[in-house]
């Protein structure tokens, strides 16, 4: 059959309910492009082209019509940089940046990174640290660093996840500054008048007012505290303050205008606001444990680094420590340099380290490190010089067993920046030591003890002018005399002097005028106590024994009273004389004692509470003409040359004391007195 365009439509156009535009119309492909997020699909996020028909013929590409979908995505890129010695890396490093190429070009532009993560070097060979930013959270409220230390085990120049062995975080911690100024009684050995403390650190407990335990830094004024005045401006971010932060300024007001003129400003300190801070107690045990620390500034706990392995503890971005230091028992360690720490809450201890010979502690800047308890160097045998401690301003100091420790006044520095220390002064046992270490010293609250310093030969190197407790000058082998500390006019407490083997006599302390008491033992070629012209009391005791050399006193011209005197064990003693104007003593003691034939150097004496003269084996008078009362005690006994009955018509005549504690036994019975 043969069909023509006329029957086909005459055809169509007869069947009913069917017509030619449903037979040949059709929907449109359409696509559509979404923006794909990071995901399953792509990493880094990219676009979704979306494909099917416009079965709606609404000439929109509706969810429900996509029958396709194809991804582009985005190529993530990575560049590294260089990046210099500084906050991010101390020592420098690699700036490791990553971002998506969104234009295509198959390069990472700056407009699109989007993390930068740095390769940190540091002084342990094949140690690396990654640093990243820490948004705000609970890990850090205010955003931070997390820190990523361990081994480059694989010597590849990058530090991969599984070779990270301590993380860290930094958290930035906004901090406002506040200052005080505070008088303090008159300090007649630092300043003429009152001195006045400058203080400022941050209001950690936004209270609006400097507490105690916020103060930070310090500078003090020969001012009085009513016309000091401060003046706070802000610091500038860089070397001195990485972070930024306050300095501040004081000075007397000179012109009485309430404010700080540029030219009224003469003296500054600085707070800095912490890079990065650590919360909690950090613990070093490895090298990795010592780098994480690269970007911390602040440590709110305690730092200690403990019989680890390491040759070298450089920290040079450390600021703050608001606790305890203590580095201790690192036998392979030899050089330790923490210079811009400037404030350890409680003690700082470098202690048990066979050899290091490189210490420093604070000084960046010229900034002073304020300790506020105990330094201590101990057992440190092959530190030399103090020079890295400058700076070191402490409430008290140790220094003990640091063989090889050395102080050569005015040729080598010592801690010139220590005027006074409010607690105690140790320096012992060590050898090499030829003078004290500290030339601007005037006074100490607290004991000072100087014992063991086998090649000591004077006690100078100091500016002492008070010692608010003991002195002990004890063992010290090469030491002669008491040259040295010729400022030195009060001891608060006793002074205790012994087994300096070389010692021979106790000159040197010219302007002593009082101690609270005086103990000479064990001086084994001791031949003169005294020299000390200016001293007018020792109000407790003045005990002199156990010195086979010794021939007397001499030069105590002004001593004026004696509480208790002891003369006991010196074979050799016989010169009494600068005692002749003591008229009254609550004990005299004088036991085996056997070159001393009589006590008429006390000539003056006219009261006594109690009396105990024993073992005297020369002793033929006792010449205490001028004795009126012994009150509590009565004791003189086995004085072999000493006739009983001067001794009995002595106690006849003063003693004023119970039967029970008059004791006259073991004297000459034999001697007669005559009339």
């Amino acid at each position: 059959m043969r069909w023509t365009w006329t029957a086909v439509l005459a055809l169509a156009a007869g069947c009913n309910g069917i017509q030619l535009d449903d037979v040949v119309k059709q929907h449109a492909a359409r696509t559509r492009v979404a923006a794909e997020p990071p995901g399953v699909h792509c990493a880094h996020g990219g676009s979704a082209v979306l494909s099917g028909l416009d079965l709606n013929d609404n000439d929109v590409l509706d969810l429900g019509e996509v029958t396709s979908t194809q991804y582009a995505c985005a190529t993530a890129l990575t560049r590294q940089a260089a990046e210099p010695a500084g906050a991010h890396c101390p020592l420098g490093g690699q700036a490791v940046q990553t971002g998506v190429d969104v234009d295509a070009d198959g390069a990472l532009d700056d407009a699109e990174v989007t993390a930068t993560e740095y390769l940190c070097a540091t002084a342990v060979p094949a140690v690396l640290v990654r640093t990243q930013e820490v948004r705000p959270g609970d890990k850090c409220p205010h955003g931070g660093q997390l820190s990523r230390a361990g081994h480059d085990t694989n010597g590849n120049g990058e530090l991969e996840d599984g070779e990270v062995t301590r993380e860290v975080y930094g958290c930035t911690q906004p901090e406002t500054v506040l200052a005080r100024v505070r008088g303090f009684e008159p300090q007649p050995f630092v300043c003429v008048g009152t001195m006045t403390s400058v203080e400022a650190g941050p209001d950690s407990n936004r209270d609006g007012e400097l507490d105690d335990g916020e103060s930070r830094a310090r500078v003090d004024l020969c001012v009085d505290v009513d016309r000091v005045v401060v003046k706070l401006l802000p610091e500038p971010v860089g070397a001195r303050c990485p972070a930024g932060g306050t300095r501040v300024q004081a000075g007397e007001d000179a012109n009485q205008d309430g404010e700080l003129g540029e030219a009224e400003a003469t003296s500054e300190t600085f707070v800095c606001q912490p890079l990065h801070t650590y919360f909690g107690d950090y613990s070093v045990k490895t090298a990795a444990d010592l780098a994480a620390l690269q970007g911390i500034s602040h440590i709110k706990g305690h730092l200690a680094i403990l019989g680890t392995a390491l040759t070298e503890v450089v920290l040079p971005g450390l600021s703050v420590v608001e606790g305890r230091v203590t580095i201790d028992g690192n036998n392979l360690l030899t050089r330790l340099e923490l210079p811009g720490l400037r404030f350890v809450d409680y003690d700082l201890q470098v202690s048990s380290h066979p050899v290091l010979e490189t210490l420093v502690l604070g000084g960046a800047w010229g900034e002073r490190l304020w300790v506020e308890t105990v330094l201590t160097l101990r057992s440190n045998t092959q530190l030399k010089s103090m020079a890295g401690l400058h700076f070191v301003v402490p409430h008290a100091v140790a220094l003990e067993d640091n063989d090889a420790l050395d102080f050569v006044e005015f040729q080598e520095p010592g801690f010139e920046n220590i005027v006074s220390l409010p607690g105690g002064l140790v320096v012992s046992d060590n050898a090499s030591l030829h003078a004290l270490p500290f030339p601007n010293l005037r006074q100490v609250g607290g004991n000072v003890h100087i014992s063991g310093n086998g090649g000591l030969r004077s006690l100078s190197g100091t500016n002492l002018a008070l010692i608010g407790s003991g002195l002990s000058v004890i063992d010290n082998d090469l030491l002669e005399d008491l040259s040295g500390m010729s400022s030195l006019q009060t001891i608060a407490g006793w002074f205790n002097l012994g087994a300096n083997d070389s010692m021979r006599t106790t000159e040197g302390m010219w302007a002593l005028k009082q101690m609270q008491g005086f103990v000479v033992r064990l001086s084994p070629q001791l031949e003169w106590v005294g020299d000390m012209p200016a001293l007018r009391s020792v109000d407790f005791q003045f005990d002199i024994r156990e010195n086979p050399k010794l021939l007397g006193l001499r030069n105590l011209g002004g001593l004026l009273y004696i509480s208790q005197l002891t003369l006991a064990d010196n074979p050799l003693l016989t010169e009494l004389s600068p005692l002749s104007r003591t008229t009254r003593l609550e004990v005299l003691t004088v036991q085996r004692s056997p070159a001393l034939t009589s006590l008429g150097a006390l000539a003056d004496l006219r009261e006594v509470m109690e009396l105990n003269l024993t073992e005297n084996a020369n002793l033929t008078r006792l010449g205490l003409d001028a004795l009126q009362t012994v009150s509590q005690e009565f004791t003189v006994t086995d004085n072999a040359k000493l006739p009983t009955c001067l001794v009995t018509a002595l106690a006849e005549g003063v003693y004023t004391g119970t039967p029970a504690r008059r004791h006259i036994t073991h004297n000459d019975d034999t001697a007669t007195c005559g009339n």
